[in-house]
């Protein structure tokens, strides 16, 4: 019997062994790493992005290692509606998005983005906050009631014409000369808010109608 209970030990050792995982075994470099991915449920976009060579499989989403170094993007009159997936473009610096079908646009995820043309869309929302490096907004021809801009202090060209605003407030902008271009003619306000530097040298390049004004404070 001495015998017996001086073995046990031993055949245990022996199962445990045995028993191991083969996951344990597996080498380091053959393990499979796992890539992100950005979601694009637009089917339009991504056909975009395949056409750009920045996508290859039509499936919903694209590489994020792909589309996050991307300075300027490209993609008029592709019949896009929706544009979800355009905050991973974290490098994007140029949007050209005229000649869709977008009823709202949110780039206020896209930090570096200087240039925004979407003229010629839907739109009814825009939201640019956060983009403190913004220089040019052209969302002309298109549905907008409402746009707040106070969060960008660069822009240097501001096109609006041929929307639905109630009111604008441009009063943000640090000079008037830094504003080379803003026009809002064909919308439904009659005042513009505008600072004391702006009210005193109003340039000639600035469109609006007839019967709006510029004044520092508006109803």
């Amino acid at each position: 019997m001495r015998k017996i209970y001086c073995a046990l030990p031993l055949i245990l050792l022996l199962l445990s062994i045995g028993c191991s995982s083969d996951d344990d075994n597996i080498p380091q470099d053959d393990i499979p790493i796992i890539e992100s991915r950005t979601v694009i449920p637009d089917v339009f976009f991504e056909r975009a992005l395949i056409e750009l060579n920045v996508d290859d499989v039509e499936d919903g989403s694209v590489l994020t290692s792909s589309i996050e170094n991307i300075a300027d993007l490209i993609i008029e009159n592709k019949g896009i509606t929706d544009l979800t997936g355009i905050e991973d473009f974290t490098s994007l610096v140029g949007l050209w998005i005229d000649d869709n079908m977008l009823s709202s646009l949110d780039v206020s995820k896209n930090s570096n983005l200087k240039f925004m043309i979407a003229a010629n869309n839907m739109l009814t929302t825009v939201n640019v906050s956060n983009l403190s490096m913004l220089e040019r907004i052209q969302v002309e021809n298109n549905s907008l009631a409402q746009l707040d801009i106070s969060d960008n202090l660069a822009l240097q060209q501001l096109s609006l014409a041929n929307n639905e605003l109630q009111a604008i407030d441009i009063s943000n902008i640090p000079t008037v000369i830094q504003l080379n271009t803003f026009s809002i003619e064909n919308n439904p306000l009659d005042c513009i808010k505008v600072n004391a530097e702006q009210f005193a040298n109003i340039p000639g390049q600035w469109t609006k109608d007839d019967t709006d004004i510029y004044a520092l404070e508006c109803n």
